[in-house]
């Protein structure tokens, strides 16, 4: 399967310029997908399956590998699009902002300690390396704070000291004690500036981004409210196999919907995205003939 990066970054030059900046993993293997009646068959015979399949692939030297691309807007694009880049439920058009490669991931080892390695890894988006910044991307400002909230509830404060989640280069936060700390400090202070001299906090090289703003701060809708022609676009990009398998997946779960008003209210926003799959699905919950 591929990996979206659903928040919007930005990427800042030593120069002071910057980018907003889209991310996406692709597997060179391709996307492969089960249909709604083979998924249903292997969650209830082997619901590990592909948790297996990718240990047993790993240990066969079978190694997985996904190439990372990025998608880059100007920053002065941003107020020139149709739809807003900054909304999460949005993408960005391929023909106007190409996928470029930038790396690459190969899972080439399996975990040795399962609960070490992989249930104490502690995602975070907030966690970021000079050059990479935050966007004014909404959603994304509110995660930066409830990600680190939930590692801490999970993990403990110091959940970054601990080995799945140290990094190589270790970092100069000047943060003492606390539950799981590992680093031995010397000396009281601990702060800077201090009469008695603080520890020293290298600040990132480089000239920093400082955009200018002015305005008036306010609390109100998007005013670029376009959400349905993307996904009718998305729709009919798709091969009939895939539309059948979309127009089915939608079919089984309104059916579950007991109130016929809600289930047509569904089909007249996915007709807004295109009047056929608003067809299809009407048809296949017996709301039309």
């Amino acid at each position: 399967m591929e990996g979206f990066g659903v928040n919007t970054y930005k990427w800042v030059s030593n120069e002071g310029k910057a980018a907003l900046i889209k991310y996406h993993w692709k597997p060179k293997l391709g996307v492969k997908n089960f249909d709604r009646l083979e998924a249903t068959r292997i969650a209830g015979e082997d619901p590990d399956y592909h948790t297996r399949d990718l240990w047993e692939a790993i240990e066969r030297s079978e190694f997985v590998e996904y190439e990372l691309f990025v998608q880059m807007m100007d920053m002065a694009e941003e107020q020139n699009q149709s739809f807003d880049p900054l909304d999460p439920t949005k993408t960005w058009p391929e023909d106007s902002f190409p996928l470029m490669p930038v790396g690459k991931m190969v899972l080439d080892r399996n975990p040795e300690n399962f609960f070490v390695q992989v249930e104490q890894a502690a995602f975070c988006p907030a966690n970021l390396v000079p050059g990479i910044e935050f966007s004014d991307d909404k959603l994304l400002q509110g995660r930066t704070f409830s990600y680190v909230d939930t590692q801490r509830y999970r993990l403990g404060a110091n959940f970054h000291e601990l080995p799945t989640n140290r990094p190589l280069s270790p970092p100069a936060n000047n943060q003492r004690d606390g539950a799981m700390q590992s680093q031995a400090f010397q000396g009281p202070v601990n702060f800077n500036p201090s009469s008695r001299g603080g520890p020293a906090t290298a600040l990132p090289e480089g000239t920093p981004y400082s955009p200018h703003i002015q305005g008036n701060l306010v609390r109100e809708k998007i005013k670029k409210t376009d959400d349905f022609t993307q996904a009718g676009e998305r729709y009919r990009s798709m091969s009939k196999t895939e539309i059948k398998h979309l127009v089915e997946n939608l079919v089984a779960d309104l059916s579950h919907v007991a109130d016929v008003m809600i289930q047509k209210r569904a089909v007249e926003n996915l007709a807004k995205a295109d009047e056929g799959l608003g067809r299809g699905v009407s048809v296949g919950l017996g709301l039309e003939k």
